[in-house]
């Protein structure tokens, strides 16, 4: 038996480990049009990611700039490819544009909550896509100077510190703290846990690690066979379940530490094709189809882009690596 994983020949012989037959090398369908779906269906939903039109229908959100933020990442993603200058992308920078110059904005970067991250997150990408929010840029410097919030404290939270830190790096901000290699080796990832007894949030950080650790896959990042073994395996248990807003992320994370070449990725990419919507739209965990049925008009709108944007993004987000690691 390994540190943190069981030996080989316990497979099935331990509840909760499962047996598996062994699988004959097989490849993804490099065909298989997740991508452009994915993004012609983002484009048809643009105005469902204004928080005013969300709140029409949907709960308000704890941090309601949370979906132009997703957006705006994987439309960074997307401009390392054929898709730089699609609509998309240029849709997301007036959205965020327009979020980040409201004063309401301004001043809750200025108190410097629980939030801060991740706000400075949307105010860093726009200056690094080269559309900056100057008066934003310079608040968000402010509290880094005045340390207000404790942002920047030894004392936070690995998984804290390195998003912190990926973000300021993205939108050139001066930072004291640790290099990103080094506050990776204190998180989740640095540990390969064993995947068996991972709760879903601390899924979620290990894939956030490795998104900030590769730039989303734009730089390499060391993963021993622990770790990638984790995610694999991990992989295998969330299609399993029919989650594909984790399944997404760690076929992100797969693509991006290079070990993608695998049955379980090629199935993962299958079931991906294969779960879609006919819109191309890719549904998460909470979207129910009888329900999606039985709504009319801009409920039925609403309650699909509720329950599928960040899916989709997801599965976006990894085809657009996939492609850009292809072609490189």
């Amino acid at each position: 038996m390994t540190e943190l994983h069981p030996a080989e020949e316990l497979r099935g012989q331990v509840n909760g480990f499962p047996r598996w037959a062994p699988v004959a090398r097989v490849a993804a369908d490099l065909d298989a049009p997740v991508l452009d779906a994915a993004v012609e269906w983002l484009t048809g939903q643009l105005q469902w990611f204004d928080q005013r039109q969300w709140e029409r229908f949907l709960p308000r959100r704890e941090f309601p700039e949370g979906t132009v933020l997703e957006l705006l990442v994987l439309c960074r993603i997307l401009r390392r490819g054929r898709f730089r200058d699609h609509e998309l992308v240029g849709g997301a920078i007036e959205l965020a544009q327009a979020v980040v110059s409201e004063q309401a904005f301004h001043s809750a970067l200025g108190r410097a909550d629980e939030k801060f991250p991740y706000r400075a997150y949307l105010v860093a990408l726009l200056a690094e896509l080269g559309c900056p929010v100057r008066s934003a840029v310079e608040r968000v410097q402010v509290v880094l100077e005045t340390g207000c919030g404790g942002w920047t404290g030894a004392w936070q939270p690995a998984l804290t510190r390195l998003e912190l830190r990926y973000v300021l790096d993205l939108g050139g901000f001066a930072s004291t703290s640790l290099p990103v290699a080094d506050l990776t080796a204190a998180t989740i990832a640095a540990a390969a846990p064993d995947p068996l007894y991972l709760r879903d949030d601390e899924a979620y950080a290990l894939t956030h690690v490795v998104f900030y650790a590769t730039d989303f896959g734009a730089r390499p990042m060391p993963a021993g066979a622990a770790l990638i073994e984790t995610m694999r395996t991990l992989l295998g248990m969330y299609l399993a379940l029919g989650d594909m807003d984790l399944a997404g992320e760690l076929l992100l994370c797969l693509q991006a530490v290079g070990a993608a070449d695998c049955p379980m990725t090629a199935h993962g990419w299958r079931e991906l094709a294969r779960r879609r919507r006919t819109d191309g739209a890719v549904p998460g965990p909470l979207y129910e189809p009888d329900r999606w049925s039985g709504l009319r008009g801009e409920v039925r709108e609403a309650y699909a882009f509720g329950t599928c944007h960040h899916t989709t993004m997801v599965a976006a987000m990894a085809a657009a690596v996939r492609e850009d690691r292809n072609v490189c």
